[in-house]
Formats: structure tokens, sequence, C-alpha cells
């Protein structure tokens, strides 16, 4: 268990859902959202479809288990109901919280998107994009927009002002792009012959290294946690915490990878590893999982424990939702 629970305290990557008592410091906003996504994820993952209000006490004891104080867990409730994720009202002197339909549709999209990560590999038809742009110092606003708008497409930075992706970017990307407006702005498409020095190479646009570093500590660890499933030696509080963290770390590494098509990255690419110790991990530790929560329920709210209940990898895979969700 120790590689375990180092995996616990530490995590992989991302933040960690504590504050004071973690010697890794966080700022009062990180965590803020910190704790406010452990609260969605938990939701999300646990409760997709229950429409049936849940008493502000569950929130309470189920985060302790990740030692968020009750301050901590109430402050973030609050927070998601300012936020039209979560419906209060009132019986007697007890709280009660349901989930939203705005939640419920995005809490799938997300899970989806986030699950599905490394699933299958990016098609590659050979083609790349390209985009060039100067923009004055009086216009640096701009500059930040335009940079920020290129990021989001996978886009990779070159050289100043030379932005790189290994694909055709749609009609509609590009029409983005324009509308912000800065003045000297060009756009290249198709294949590639690349030349000129390796500081050129249009792969050092992307930290493909740094990629696989994360990728390799994430499998190490999550191998470390498959160890102690075969050796039945996980109690459900640490299955819940693991189940929990293992998903926003997987998170963390499919909003960071650049998703490069296979064809530029090898045969020996660690994704497909990572890929396998996810699913094993996150659908192996659910069962345990669900036991947690069902306890927290049994104390509060008994008639919900069997509402409980999460998606295994290949259901997530399965969901047929919209294209996005605003």
């Amino acid at each position: 268990m120790t590689n375990v629970n180092r995996y616990v305290i530490n995590g992989v990557v991302g933040l960690d859902w504590r504050s004071e008592r973690h010697p890794v410091k966080m700022n009062r906003m990180e965590a803020m959202n910190g704790s406010q996504q452990l609260l969605m994820s938990i939701l999300g993952s646990y409760f997709m479809g229950v429409n049936s209000v849940i008493p502000s006490s569950f929130f309470v004891s189920a985060l302790g288990d990740f030692d968020l104080s009750e301050t901590a867990t109430r402050n973030a409730v609050s927070r998601a109901a300012r936020q039209g994720f979560l419906v209060p009202s009132r019986h007697g002197r007890q709280t009660f919280y349901a989930l939203s339909a705005t939640a419920h549709e995005r809490h799938q999209y997300r899970l989806k998107q986030i699950v599905d990560y490394g699933r299958e590999s990016p098609s590659w038809d050979g083609q790349w994009t390209i985009v060039t742009f100067s923009v004055e110092e009086a216009q640096r606003n701009l500059r930040h927009q335009l940079r920020q708008h290129l990021r989001q497409l996978g886009f990779g930075l070159l050289h100043d002002g030379v932005w790189v992706v290994p694909r055709a970017v749609d009609q509609g990307a590009l029409s983005h792009l324009l509308a912000i407006g800065v003045p000297r702005l060009t756009v290249f498409s198709g294949p590639m012959k690349t030349g000129g020095s390796p500081a050129g190479d249009p792969m050092t646009a992307f930290a493909v290294e740094e990629m696989r570093a994360k990728l390799e500590v994430f499998s190490k660890r999550a191998a470390d946690i498959v160890d102690a499933l075969e050796n039945d030696s996980i109690p459900p509080t640490i299955a819940l915490r693991l189940r929990v963290e293992i998903l926003r770390d997987w998170r963390v590494l499919g909003d960071s990878d650049p998703k490069l098509p296979g064809e530029l990255l090898g045969e020996d690419w660690p994704l497909r590893t990572a890929r396998g110790l996810f699913e094993r991990v996150y659908d192996e530790l659910a069962p345990a999982a669900e036991e947690r929560l069902r306890r927290h329920l049994s104390s509060c709210a008994p008639e919900l424990v069997e509402s409980i209940g999460s998606l295994s990898t290949a259901e997530v895979a399965a969901l047929e939702l919209a294209d996005s969700v605003t």
C-alpha cells in the first residue's frame, strides 16, 4: 500500500484537492477551484441521471474522505449552486440540493471527453496548417487573444509569430481566427516538406518529450494501483479517492496532450500503455468506490443508496451526446 498511498497524497499531475494540510502551496483561488472540481467530479461520475434531492450533510461526509473541511465543502456547494449546477431546497431545518439539467448535460459531455482520451489515435492525411502573423506592440491584446485561440486549436509555437499544427483546420475555426482582427495574418495549409536546422523541425513546436514523461509517470503510478488491486488491499475509502483522482489525472493529461498523429510519434509512444492502465484502474475501483459513497448516504439519505452508480470506460465510450455543450 505504500506506493498507493504516495499516489493518493501526491497525485500524478494537476492540482491536489486540499490546501492548508498539503505541502504543495496553492493560492486561495486554486484551492476554491479544486474543491469545487472534486465536488462536481463525484456528482458527475456517481449521480448521473439522478434527479433526487441530496442532503448537504452527504457532501460534508463524502468530501471529508479527501480531507476537505466542512467549511470548504459548504463553500464549494454554495458556489456550485450560484453557478446553476445545483438547485437548493429546504425541508424543515435541512438544506438539500439536486443536480440541475445543465449540470447533467455538462457532466455527461465532459466525462465522455475525459474518459475517451487515448481511445483512438487521430487519423492523419499528411496535412499541416501554418499560421504566421505580426502584431504591433500597441495591439498586444490582439496578440494575446490570437495566441490563446491558436493553443485551443492545438497549434504549437515554432518561431516568433509562426504557429503550426499537423492537420487541416476547418473553415469555421479559420473564420474565428480572422474575426480576432489581426491585420497581418497568413494561413498556409498542405503537405509539409521540411528542411533546415534540427531546431526548425515542426515537431519542436510541441512538448513531445515532456508529454512522454507525464504519460510514463502516470503509467508507473497506475501500475502500483493495479498491483494493490491484484492483492485485494485497497479498502473502499482509498478506492473512492483513487478513482476520483485518477480520473482527474487523466483529465489533466488529456487537456495538456497536443494529440499529434501516431505517424509523428512512433511505435513506442506510451499513450496506449497508459490508456490500458487507466481503463483497468478506473473500472476495477468502481465497486469499492460506490460502496464507500453508499455508506455515506446510508446515514443521511438511505432512500438514495441504490441510486449510486457509475459508468465503465466502455459504457462511457458508448454514450451518444451532442457535439458540444455551451
